[in-house]
């Protein structure tokens, strides 16, 4: 097959690639990672390169996402530009992923230490004439576990002769529910650890753990590097089922990600990543099913079902995972095809599993998870609420990093705060939420969803006044200037991106109302609303409100649980009995399928309006 030379600027990394490719898989073999939300379908018009040489003619979707000018300059969408000729293409730093801002905390609860796995020094008698006994019932008796009890894998036993002479039978045995996975010389019980890993769609969090005391000694994160096949689980969901590789490429991002997480933890806590022997993973159940490497291609089509619900634990060498050779992984057990082990960690982590009193736990994100109930009953939804919340399908949106707007307040005129940066990139979830609060409080945008004209609201300043101007498909408003922006360009909300802010909300806020009448109650019934997630804990919860977000209650009743689903994980990694109850959980949760029930189309349909001041 013919290739040609694509030349990426400023790197300056130079890649052959096969004719008909296209730029953004192109640059993705060169190791350079674009902003791609929709996974390169031309949704989201994020990948924008300048082609410098080799230029081709625009597509009728560059068109869509590209300013006339732009086309003329060479800027095109590199999930659109296929490769037919050598191309040399400059890459802005807005089109690049960038390290972004990422929940590692959530809400704590105490458990006494008892952990899955253990380490127990054994100080053997050596074998003699009157005592023949086998070296694996040696241990077993020393270990005090009853015959049927004990299991010894091949790979240890096949170790173990020669390794207790060697040590004069003096070793310390490391035990998993009752399995021997390994044997270390002398007494390193004091050196025994575990990770807990939150396997996000966007970012992974993981924590080192002693599972002697269960203190925490490390925390370290990085963007999942999976968002560059696309940000959301569909999108990695048709990668893993129509590239030849792609399932391989995915379950090896993520196990590189955790295995880059896993060294660091281990240098900063100054432990050796052979003395971490479990490593206990949530996530949603796509991110579990690729994490084990499990084809999640049902998950995405009617009737939604995944392959496994039961959580599952296998030997982390198998997986690829560089700790401890005996080690083993271990995935929380999921509820539903899009209701995943991060939820079942997040009732775990906020024991909602045992409240007496009515609660809602909710995970605002791609698919915007939602748990409701008490003790007595507690059942769950996913709702289709889309990426603008996470910055995709939306004109200037972005991630949470370097440059983004994340709060947005107006008096006389507009006053923004950035993640860092003194130039304006684009808007994060929460800038994003806020601005359109703000436009709906100072009556720019109306209770439709339409930015109104300057003419039709005769209150506002002059600064105001200037920032609506005329846009495709309606009125837009500038956020930033172009002098208070990186690329010299302004920024603005666009009509379009208030309807994704409608549609998204608009499927959260129908789901809570669904549930509500799964269950008879009203918003007074509601004790407690819990936000989990990093989107949920960074969102200011009467701009929440004022947009329509969640139930109109009272803000003291809003509680920011941060990353309860890393929490989930960490309690399953150092108790026993909270494994089982995630088991429990996932057991006793039922799910509520949203897709094709008449009353959520009518709940969504009602839920697109922005509430009115009287209802806040």
């Amino acid at each position: 097959m013919k290739s040609y030379r694509v030349l990426f600027q400023p790197d300056g990394r130079t890649v052959d690639a096969a004719e008909g490719v296209t730029l953004l898989e192109a640059a993705r073999r060169a190791g350079i990672h674009l902003n791609s939300p929709c996974g390169g379908n031309g949704v989201c018009g994020n990948c924008k390169v300048q082609i410098t040489d080799g230029l081709a003619s625009a597509t009728d979707v560059e068109r869509e996402h590209l300013r006339e000018n732009e086309l003329e300059q060479g800027w095109r969408l590199a999930c659109q530009v296929h490769v037919t000729d050598d191309i040399t293409c400059l890459i802005p730093d807005e089109t690049r992923l960038s390290d972004q801002k990422i929940l590692e905390a959530g809400t704590e609860r105490a458990v006494e230490p008892d952990p899955i796995v253990t380490k127990q020094h054994l100080k053997l008698a050596a074998p003699a004439l009157p005592d023949q006994k086998a070296d694996a019932d040696r241990v077993r008796e020393a270990m005090q576990v009853l015959p049927g009890k004990f299991r010894i894998p091949l790979h240890v036993l096949k170790g173990l002769p020669k390794l207790l002479r060697d040590q004069d039978f003096d070793v310390t045995a490391v035990a998993s529910d009752g399995e021997l996975i390994g044997i270390t010389p002398g007494d390193t019980t004091s050196n025994c650890f575990g990770v807990a890993a939150d396997v996000g769609t966007t970012t992974v969090v993981g924590t080192l753990l002693n599972l002697n005391t269960g203190q925490e000694l490390a925390v370290a994160s990085r963007t999942n590097p999976q968002v560059a096949y696309g940000d959301d689980v569909v999108s990695r969901i048709d990668y893993a089922g129509t590239e030849k590789e792609g399932l391989g490429v995915l379950h090896a991002k993520v196990v590189g990600c955790l295995n880059e997480i896993v060294h660091e933890l281990a240098s900063r806590a100054h432990v050796h990543a052979s003395e971490i022997y479990e490593l206990v993973a949530v996530g949603n159940t796509t991110m579990m099913h690729l994490l084990l490497g499990v084809n999640p291609f049902a998950i995405a089509q009617a009737p939604y079902v995944s392959a496994y619900r039961q959580g599952r634990s296998v030997a982390s060498a198998e997986m690829g995972l560089k700790i401890a050779r005996c080690g083993r992984l271990t995935v929380l057990p999921n509820v539903a095809g899009f209701v995943g082990a991060d939820t079942v960690a997040v009732v775990l982590a906020t024991e909602m599993h045992t409240s007496n009193e009515l609660k809602l736990a909710v995970d605002i994100g791609t698919n915007g998870e939602i748990v409701m109930g008490t003790a007595e009953q507690l059942i769950a939804c996913s709702t289709a609420a889309g990426p603008a919340f996470e910055g995709a399908r939306i004109k200037f949106g972005m991630r949470a990093a370097t440059g983004a707007i994340e709060s947005v307040d107006i008096s006389d005129d507009v006053h923004l705060e950035l993640i860092e940066g003194d130039k304006v990139i684009g808007m994060c979830g929460t800038g994003l939420i806020d601005v359109v609060a703000e436009l709906l409080r100072v009556g720019i945008i109306d209770e439709t969803g339409r930015i109104l004209a300057a003419t039709n609201v005769p209150s506002l300043s002059e600064a105001l006044r200037k920032r609506i101007q005329s846009g495709n498909g309606g009125n837009d408003f500038v956020l930033a200037r172009a002098d208070e922006t990186q690329n010299g360009e302004p920024v603005y909300l666009t009509q379009r991106d208030v309807r994704e802010v409608q549609l998204a909300k608009g499927a959260i806020f129908a789901g809570v109302q669904l549930m509500k009448k799964e269950l008879d109650v009203t918003d007074d019934d509601i004790a407690e609303v819990l936000l989990a997630g990093a989107f949920g804990n960074y969102i200011r919860p009467e701009r929440a409100l004022r947009i329509g977000l969640l139930p109109d209650i009272a803000l003291e009743r809003i509680r920011f649980v941060g990353n309860a689903a890393s929490t989930g994980a960490k309690l399953s990694l150092i108790n026993r009995a909270c494994r089982s109850q995630s088991e429990e959980i996932s057991e006793h949760i039922r799910y509520v399928e949203l897709a094709g029930r008449p009353d959520f189309q009518t709940a969504f349909s009602d839920a697109m309006l922005f509430p009115t001041p009287r209802r806040l």
